[in-house]
């Protein structure tokens, strides 16, 4: 129960009240000692805004919005590039989906930061509402580590069907379809949100203004937003409620995903290097057009290779600290480290480093992928608008071929591709398969034999 704000007896200067309050403090432990209420407040605590006012005033008012904005203008433009149906593939849903979760992630703390901080209301927090204390709740605390567990977890799905790709590209075409990555995408979606509703149900709010006697034991006039568990917690035990959380949180949404994406990622890395040994194996028996198959496959690899790894760099260190944290708060052993500033900076640099990952995966992207600056090119340059595609000239007729195939539309009675050099090669619908790619000659079609040398979800992002 929320202490009486509204009792007008509220005089400190009484020896009574003085000796009753610190009593509530030295002896019975409380929160604090509410001098309207003239009672010791046991289960309700005050939440701040933050901890290092100062440090967060700054990054948060001045570099945070302008990173976030970055970030929306970058994953945006990714989001639209890899929506294209032409660009339609199973690591292209991942990606894709990856980008408007990071999205996610930036764009919901950004109302309360400009609000808050860029806007300089914390100097008017004499003024403060209600809602102030649920945006924060809501907009810092509950929802922006939901969508930064999904984005986790699709990393470790692209990873996942990239490696299957590379390693069984016969039987990736169904295992990783883009049916079965979406349905995938939907479960991981569904299992965050459910993980993270503790975190939307563990406290509510009120607004407190008046004189208490807080654990400083000084009498302090305050108005400030006022926490308490909810029932729910209650009825389960705040010691029980809290630990399953945070150690659900610590090993399905840290520990767990961290170690799958090393593995992962060191799977990739081998299988770059045994495609390269196959590369040049084929060369040597002159097949240039496998060769070249294989070449731009690696380079979808080592581009997945380089976004996984970056992501690993910036969010391990986060991950042990967030470790280390939920287990000193779950076994009560109290470390300096995570007192003063340094626990605050370290948050602040390691969310703006995840935060700027962004925009350099957009330029990953740009810079490995062909197709990708081509549909870049065709959907935001002016001057490439009239082109329907274009292809890389530096891949030859294998990539000409190959892109070909994507541009096809199983609805097209006949469709004609305007290659690099000018040509025009017609393609018919007896040519199509049913999920919309072009079907090559015989003497051209993949045996068994061969499949090591491709993957289904070949050069293309």
């Amino acid at each position: 129960m929320l202490p009486n704000q509204t009792q007008p007896n509220c005089s400190i200067t009484s020896s009574d009240v003085n000796e009753a309050a610190v009593r509530c403090i030295t002896v019975e432990f409380g929160s604090f000692y509410d001098a309207c209420g003239q009672k010791c407040v046991y289960d309700l605590e005050f939440s701040s805004f933050g901890r290092n006012m100062e440090l967060e005033h700054f990054v948060y008012g001045h570099l945070f919005p302008v990173l976030v904005l970055l970030v929306a203008i970058a994953n945006v433009m990714v989001a639209l590039v890899l929506s294209q149906r032409h660009m339609v593939t199973p690591t292209n849903v991942v990606l894709k989906y990856m980008a408007v979760a990071d999205l996610c992630v930036g764009i919901i703390p950004l109302p309360w930061n400009f609000f808050y901080h860029t806007l300089k209301n914390y100097e008017h927090e004499d003024q403060l509402e209600l809602w102030w204390c649920y945006m924060y709740k809501y907009s810092m605390d509950a929802i922006p580590p939901v969508f930064h567990n999904i984005a986790m977890w699709l990393t470790v799905l692209l990873a996942g069907q990239r490696y299957i790709s590379i390693s069984y590209p016969l039987s990736s075409r169904q295992l990783c379809s883009v049916k079965n990555v979406r349905i995938c995408t939907a479960v991981i979606t569904l299992v965050c949100v459910l993980c993270g509703l503790p975190k939307s149900m563990d406290l509510y709010y009120d607004v407190y203004e008046g004189w208490i006697f807080d654990r400083s034991e000084t009498w302090v006039y305050k108005r400030s937003c006022l926490s308490g568990l909810t029932p729910l917690v209650t009825s389960i035990g705040p010691t029980t409620f809290f630990n399953l959380y945070f150690m659900t949180r610590v090993f399905f949404f840290i520990l767990l995903p961290s170690f799958l994406l090393t593995i992962l990622n060191a799977l990739l890395v081998r299988g770059i290097r045994n495609a390269q040994k196959r590369k040049q194996h084929l060369l040597k028996e002159k097949r240039a057009r496998e060769a070249q198959r294989q070449t731009d496959s690696n380079s979808t690899s080592i581009m997945l290779v380089m976004v996984v790894s970056i992501f690993l760099v910036v969010n391990l260190p986060q991950a042990v600290f967030m470790l280390m944290v939920c287990l000193s708060n779950t076994l009560g052993i109290h470390n300096d480290l995570f007192t003063g500033v340094f626990p605050v900076a370290f948050m602040l640099v390691s969310n703006m480093l995840v935060m700027a990952t962004y925009p350099i995966n957009f330029a990953i992207y740009c810079y490995m992928s062909s197709s990708f600056r081509d549909t870049f090119r065709v959907l935001f340059c002016r001057h490439s608008r009239h082109l329907r595609y274009r292809f890389p000239s530096k891949s030859g007729s294998a990539g000409s071929a190959a892109f070909s195939r994507l541009s096809v539309r199983r609805s097209d009675p006949s469709v004609s591709v305007q290659l690099t050099n000018g040509r025009k090669e017609s393609l018919s619908t007896d040519a199509v398969t049913s999920n919309g790619y072009s079907q090559p000659p015989p003497s051209q079609q993949l045996t068994h034999s061969d499949s090591k040398t491709l993957t289904q979800d070949t050069v293309f992002l």
